[in-house]
């Protein structure tokens, strides 16, 4: 008893003489935690979760004292959030943000500036490298770089090759809206004698939550070169608007090539709808190529093909819009050196790859399009979409609020089908509607 008593003692007193040491020690193994806002998560399957991944991995293998968590968020969202955390005092360290909802934070004091941090510290030559350098300038406010592109993405025509061959539809004959339509009513079909299409020619989500580019967007900026004036002021509530929201609305209550229901369905449930084989065509986003093409079902992954945006002559193509993810790292984190580590590393040359392959992205340096890699036939989306963005790239200005113009587009598509409003009255209520938010 005697001997467990001294034991006792001598372990306690050299714990306590040991204690503040032990815990110096111990507060520097503890690693730095920096979390991040994506839309992604790393530990669902798909490419860019992938690349996602093994970036963190690579990060966390150089950098042992930190960690980073990803907390993924609706994509919709992720802007808003950003925002309303900055407000709060509560923001991620990290925010994803997407081209279309950047003015909400190059309209605030919630990003750092990562110019000094970052691209100050860049070896000669990287500038000349970037694909895409006029969307580095659209996120920099008076000299300021307030975010980092990380991948950049358009929206694009993607149909069913297998659906164009069997009603005789060519690459000609979608250079133009009207080509579009026809096409589409030609890849409409019944195949069970019902009276009601199973296979619908077009695609169109025209919900106001969870939305994405339609047509009728596209089409307007075609026309007239983009959705705003000086100063951010909306300009589309004219004859150029008219004929594209008049045209999508006949989409579906005129030529009948796409279904009422479109009215009530998210840009995610028209993608899933396509996935599944009950639309010939659709205008998505490029990154989700090999999402669809994963998970096909009823028809064969390699018949989905990849057009550039129609306009209404064959003159130009449509616009190929510059939009995509860039990182916002908030001024206000306790964790900003460590943070802009990480967005350092994210957009660096070897994580560039990684979003390229396995990402299956857009190649976001001119250096990977020479890659071996790049020249295989399962890369060849990537290499169409850099050739795209040389032929008509087209960037809205970075600080307009024009995400939720897309939900104003589609709210006035949805009053014209219903019958509520006229297309004039439409369009001009969803020019307001955008205006008020500049």
């Amino acid at each position: 008893m005697t001997r467990r008593i001294t034991r006792r003692a001598t372990l306690g007193a050299a714990g306590a003489l040991m204690t503040p040491a032990l815990l110096r020690q111990g507060a520097a193994q503890t690693p730095t935690t920096v979390t991040m806002w994506t839309f992604l998560d790393p530990s669902r399957p798909g490419g860019r979760e992938t690349a996602l991944k093994r970036s963190i991995e690579s990060f966390e293998a150089a950098h042992p004292s930190i960690r980073i968590r990803v907390e993924p968020q609706v994509w919709t969202t992720l802007g808003e959030k950003f925002v309303l955390g900055h407000n709060s005092r509560n923001a991620p360290d990290i925010g994803w943000v997407n081209a279309e909802n950047m003015g909400l934070i190059l309209n605030t004091d919630a990003a750092a500036d990562l110019k000094p941090l970052i691209v100050d510290h860049w070896p000669a030559g990287h500038r000349a490298d970037l694909l895409l350098p006029a969307w580095l300038d659209s996120l920099t406010v008076e000299g300021r770089l307030l975010a980092m592109p990380i991948m950049a993405s358009t929206w694009v025509l993607m149909v069913r090759r297998d659906l164009m061959k069997a009603a005789g539809v060519g690459d000609a004959d979608l250079r133009t809206w009207d080509g579009v339509t026809e096409a589409a009513r030609k890849m409409t079909r019944d195949t069970n004698g019902d009276g009601q299409p199973d296979v619908w020619g077009l695609g169109i989500g025209l919900a106001t939550e969870r939305f994405s580019v339609t047509p009728a967007v596209l089409a307007a900026i075609g026309a007239q070169g983009g959705l705003f004036g000086d100063a951010c002021r909306a300009q589309f509530a004219n004859p150029a608007g008219a004929r594209a929201l008049a045209w999508q609305a006949d989409l579906i209550t005129r030529h009948r090539v796409v279904p009422r229901e479109a009215v009530a369905m998210t840009s995610d449930d028209a993608i899933d709808q396509f996935a599944a084989g009950r639309y010939a065509m659709q205008i998505v986003a490029n990154s989700r190529f090999e999402q669809i093409q994963r998970t096909a079902a009823g028809w064969n992954r390699e018949d989905l093909g990849m057009l550039p945006i129609p306009n209404w002559t064959t003159e130009r193509p449509g616009p190929t819009l510059i939009s995509g993810w860039s990182a916002v790292v908030w001024r206000n984190s306790p964790r900003l050196r460590e943070a802009t580590r990480f967005v350092e590393h994210m957009t660096s040359p070897a994580t560039m790859a990684l979003w390229t392959d396995p990402g299956a992205q857009v190649p976001m340096l001119r250096s990977l399009l020479d890659t071996p890699a790049m020249a295989e036939p399962r890369n060849a989306p990537q290499r169409q979409v850099a050739e795209m963005f040389g032929a008509s790239g087209l960037a809205m200005p970075g600080q307009c609020n024009w995400a939720r113009t897309l939900a104003d587009f589609n709210l006035a598509t949805q009053q014209v089908v219903l019958g509520q409003r006229s297309v004039e009255d439409a369009l001009k209520r969803a020019e307001r509607a955008t205006q008020d938010r500049q």
